[in-house]
């Protein structure tokens, strides 16, 4: 595993970056060689594309954490999840809004954290092509490598890439017929066969690569609510399909074409609650986590704390008490199917969405890359043009406990409504985008290279958030409303770089984009009617708007510029230092759902301080790094340093209230926040004898919040002001790292015959669940282990993945108490949502190449 650092830091961190250089100076010249990046360890011959060209990772002067084909087979890396848990600085949160699922993915990297599940920080790419959403990247069976690009990419990769950028890059069609089946069985009903045929139809000039992948998995934890029902079940159908042509040497066009579809049950997930909840037959159905009342049910080790007689959680969240969690009302009856059968608030027909709790989902991607070298000139032109298509439909259970219990009084024999207070909620999206990339780039194999290009992304979102409880519950459908408004964006931007050596050690690169986005705000289901005083508060056209359509756009400019220096400390030794700065123009720009609906609708979002207008987020950042190869490449090691000022932070705000005595769910997203972010990353990876290697990676990614602002946090903790100055940013870890050991032999009287035997530990410190930091979850370290033999073609392995069941909680997210009066959530008492892990698994997989 491979990674690096970059940064402008002071004091105490510029010294400990200063003696990582140090160390690589003093490292004998001698035992360098230019064979070494080829011949010595698998990650030091990576070729990667972080700009826009084929350049070996250890000559990139960007920090990546690139992992081979060979790296993500031995790992076992099958999705985001694992890649996160096999790479230090990175964190991936799949719970919020009451799920925790594939539906939602919330990539955090160097502390990072999107606000909102609208938008993202991390831009994803498939060939360097962006894709809706990061899932999609595991669709990519047996990729060529993943890039996990660390600091801002704006320059090179346009929109979202405020963080980083995480690049899939398929295999090119071999020159023969060739394939590979593999097949993987283990605990918990694992199933995975994949496979994939590739090879020439036309010798030289067409070639095609098809993959496919069916998956499936029963979940690691058991239904509280209905105990025939596992929590986390999991399965996937993905193909692709890649065409190469290359009709003369000069032009190549790759086509690449992936459809996957998901379909799960109800998600895994636990819950904590500050304040203690009992049905109408007086038994608890939520426990208290902390309290000495007579009669409460307590769940020990877990401070709980009160601010006006609200109580909340406080400290690290200890083990959930499993007679309570995770549990789930799941029942899917006639009155359900009859809600999910009604097209009225779904954005697309039933038959394409859930029929049932838990998530489907559906993934179109296509792509074409066109690369044509304009003769003997160093020009080449090149094209690239993307189109993505999700749709996901999910339903969820989002008071996230058992509470049928709960009586409804509305039910009667004669209504059929169900007999028990639930909060049943429907999530359905759909995501399109369509990109076109042009540039052209120079390089003669002198000192100067150069590119210019230009590019366009059309994206559209369509949400809908519709509770189901309403109907269930009371026979009430769901109002107009209910319906969020749609979310379209046009991105046109310019963009170059000029490379130039100035000494045969010492270059200078010079980056930058001109972008401008053009955001559009859209009514919502119920339309939207603004008044001349509101239109005047808001900056909006007065008038009445009809639903679901545009009535306002908005363009905002940027120049993201780059610069970087590097300098050759010898052949196989690099240092570097750059400055960059970044955008993040969201497709939540607008918050236009509670000015939409109704006047309570209104209040209720400006009490917790929306406006309509979200300004882009800014980064301010600077980096330094080194990279080196040492004895004759048994020994690689990168390191980057980064300081990066964080301004204008988006931050999602939402309240449930009661409004006519039904629920209603009023969120948006507001500038209110500013943060410095900085750390150290180390990667070092050895083979100090033959078939045997270590890779050693670690990062400390610090944050400090300078301002930060929302009501909805004061209200819990009463933190506010210059209380949250110098606190860490949520949903991030300080401190990860991984270990990793891998032994290869062979059988000398055996021909063919190897083996080898790996091991992983990956650790990531804990995470607070908001800026005041007052409430966290533990650190939490997980080991796998893997053994296996080869005999020619033939592989047999098995493996266990968290190999000592730590059951620790992966992310966290705070929301509303829901039970029936309501009165909990509009009083924003604490309840947290807590993502479990998978447990462990054993498993047997084989592989054959033909």
């Amino acid at each position: 595993m491979n990674t690096r650092l970059q940064t402008k830091l002071s004091g105490a961190s510029m010294m400990v970056v200063s003696a990582l250089l140090g160390m690589g100076v003093a490292a004998p010249a001698q035992a360098q060689s230019e064979t070494a990046r080829s011949e010595g360890l698998a990650g030091s011959s990576i070729v990667v594309t972080a700009r826009k060209r084929e350049e070996s990772l250890l000559e990139t002067p960007i920090a990546i954490t690139a992992l081979s084909s060979d790296q993500i087979e031995k790992q076992g890396i099958r999705s985001i999840n694992d890649v996160v848990l096999n790479t230090p600085g990175i964190n991936v949160s799949n719970v919020n809004s009451g799920r925790n699922d594939r539906s939602f993915q919330q990539i955090t990297l160097r502390g990072m954290t999107p606000s909102t599940t609208n938008s993202t920080l991390t831009a994803s790419f498939i060939d360097g092509v962006p894709v809706a959403s990061a899932t999609a990247l595991m669709g990519i069976t047996d990729p060529e490598r993943i890039e996990i690009l660390k600091g801002p990419q704006n320059a090179y990769f346009g929109r979202n890439a405020f963080a980083g950028a995480i690049n899939v890059v398929t295999k090119t069609p071999a020159n023969s017929f060739g394939g590979n089946v593999r097949a993987m069985v283990g605990t918990r009903d694992n199933f995975d066969v994949q496979g994939s045929l590739e090879g020439q139809l036309v010798p030289g000039i067409l070639g095609f690569r098809l993959t496919g992948r069916s998956m499936s998995k029963s979940g690691s934890y058991t239904n509280g609510a209905n105990p025939n029902q596992t929590l986390g079940d999991q399965s996937s159908d993905i193909g692709t399909l890649q065409l190469e042509f290359t009709p003369t040497s000069q032009l190549t066009v790759k086509a690449f074409g992936m459809y996957s579809r998901d379909k799960d049950g109800p998600s895994a997930q636990g819950m904590a609650s500050a304040y203690e909840v009992r049905s109408n037959n007086g038994s608890p159905n939520i426990p208290y986590f902390s309290g000495s009342n007579a009669g409460e049910v307590v769940i020990p080790g877990m401070a709980n704390c009160t601010l006006a007689g609200r109580p909340w959680i406080c400290g690290a969240v200890p083990k959930i008490d499993s007679r309570y969690s995770p549990a789930q009302n799941t029942t899917e009856d006639a009155l359900l199917a009859g809600i999910l059968g009604d097209d009225t608030n779904r954005i697309t027909s039933h038959g394409k969405g859930v029929d049932g709790y838990g998530l489907s989902r559906e993934y179109y991607h296509l792509h074409m890359n066109v690369d044509y070298e304009l003769g003997d000139t160093g020009l080449t032109l090149s094209s690239l043009t993307g189109y993505n298509n999700e749709f996901y439909s999910e339903v969820a259970d989002l008071d996230n406990y058992d509470s049928s219990a709960f009586t409804n009084f509305a039910a009667t024999p004669a209504n059929g409504l169900r007999t028990y207070w639930s909060f049943p909620y429907l999530v359905e999206r759909r995501n399109k985008d369509f990109s076109q990339e042009l540039r052209l780039s120079f390089d003669d194999g002198g000192p100067l290279q150069a590119m210019l290009g230009a590019s366009y992304l059309y994206t559209s979102a369509t949400p809908g958030l519709v509770s189901v409880s309403n109907f269930e519950q009371y026979g009430i459908p769901a109002p107009a409303s209910a319906r969020q408004p749609p979310q379209k964006a046009r991105t046109y931007g310019i963009f170059g770089s000029l490379s130039y050596e100035i000494t045969d050690a010492l270059s200078i690169n010079l980056e930058g984009r001109y972008q401008r986005d053009k955001i559009y705000a859209f009514a919502g289901g119920a339309g939207t009617n603004i008044s001349p005083d509101a239109a005047e508060i808001y900056g909006l056209p007065a008038g009445s708007f009809p639903p679901l359509e545009s009535f306002y756009n908005q363009t905002f400019n940027n120049f993201l510029p780059r610069i970087i220096i590097n300098y050759d400390l010898t052949p196989d030794m690099m240092v570097y230092a750059s400055w960059s700065k970044a955008a993040n123009v969201s497709l939540s720009s607008f918050n236009t759902s509670f000015i939409s609906g109704t006047q309570a609708e209104v209040e209720a979002g400006e009490s917790i301080g929306l406006g309509v207008i979200v300004q882009p987020e800014k980064l301010d950042n600077y980096e330094v790094g080194f990279k080196g190869s040492f004895l004759n490449g048994r020994l690689v090691v990168t390191s980057a340093a980064y300081y990066a000022t964080w301004k204008d932070q988006h931050n999602d705000r939402s309240v449930i209230f009661a409004s006519g005595g039904q629920p209603l769910i009023v969120r948006g997203v507001a500038n209110s926040g500013k943060s410095n972010v900085y750390g150290i990353e180390l990667d070092v990876m050895a083979e100090p004898i033959d078939g045997f290697s270590i890779t050693a990676s670690g990062a400390w990614n610090g944050s400090s919040v300078r301002s930060f602002d929302n009501p909805a946090v004061t209200l819990r903790t009463g933190f506010e002001g210059d209380d949250f100055k110098g606190n860490t940013l949520p949903l991030t870890s300080e401190y990860s790292g991984n270990l990793a050991l891998m032994y290869t032999g062979e059988v000398a009287d055996w021909d063919d015959f190897s083996y080898f035997a790996r091991g992983d530990l990956s650790y990531k410190s804990k995470q607070y669940v908001d800026p005041a930091n007052q409430t966290w979850i533990k650190g939490r370290a997980q080991v796998n282990a893997r053994i296996g033999f080869t005999k020619g073609d033939f592989t047999l392995e098995g493996f266990v993945t968290n190999l000592f069941n730590n059951k620790q909680y992966t992310s966290i997210a705070q929301n509303n108490l829901l039970e029936p009066s309501y009165l909990l959530a509009s009083q924003s008492y604490a309840y947290l949502n807590l993502a479990l892990p998978e447990l462990r698994t054993w498993g047997l997989q084989a592989s054959y190449n033909f």
